[in-house]
């Protein structure tokens, strides 16, 4: 039977009915996988392009810096870091190692930090401004050297308890006129990912000057 120019356009104007809120259903689960998605990149705000300035220290990687950074700081006095050396308003001379420690509620190194730790100083890994690396275990500590017009004089990533600048590093120190702050934060990282208990937890600034 053939279908006359009336009856074929009532047919195709059912078809279109029909299929209209398939489309529009396909449409908005598409939305709303896209909208789902952008919160994830806007939620820790920190790229690539924001650590490009921070040190590694052995053992420590730009991965480990960025799930640090896009994570919410913990409110943890036990598991805040405090730095011990130097002492607060000190005017230092010269090059300085910086060390702190952490409360009760941190856990110990794994045995594999200790084992490195008495490796030659010539064995380690030479300090990066860029570093990938197999994923993170144990506690780290990125210090922050700022002042009122710079907030990253220096910045260090580190699974020590201490730091020791290099030579240039010390230099940019030195280069400060004016009050310079240390800030401390500590995370605790299995695999590469922050530990339920991992923080992070960031200390009380620490401030110095450099005579010269």
């Amino acid at each position: 039977m053939t279908l006359g120019p009336r009856a074929g356009s009532q047919r195709r104007t059912l078809i279109s009915r029909a299929i209209a809120p398939v489309l529009l259903g396909l449409a908005h689960c598409s939305n709303g996988a896209q909208s789902s998605a952008a919160p994830a990149s806007v939620a820790t705000g920190v790229s690539r392009a924001d650590i490009v300035d921070v040190i590694y220290e052995p053992g420590t990687t730009d991965e480990g810096v960025l799930t640090l950074l896009g994570a919410p700081l913990v409110n943890e006095p036990s598991a805040e870091p405090v730095v011990t050396a130097p002492a607060e308003q000190a005017a230092l001379s010269g090059p300085t190692t910086f060390a702190f420690r952490v409360g009760a509620s941190a856990r110990r190194e794994p045995r594999r930090r200790l084992r490195r730790a008495l490796l030659p100083e010539w064995l380690t890994l030479e300090r990066s401004a860029y570093a990938h690396g197999a994923p993170m275990n144990g506690d780290a500590f990125l210090l922050v050297f700022s002042t009122p017009t710079d907030a990253k004089v220096l910045r260090v990533f580190t699974q020590d308890r201490s730091y020791a600048p290099s030579d240039d590093e010390w230099q940019r120190l030195a280069a400060e006129s004016g009050l310079v702050s240390l800030t401390v934060t500590h995370a605790i990282f299995e695999q590469g990912r922050l530990t339920e208990d991992g923080g992070p937890f960031v200390g009380a600034p620490l401030h110095f000057t450099v005579s010269h």
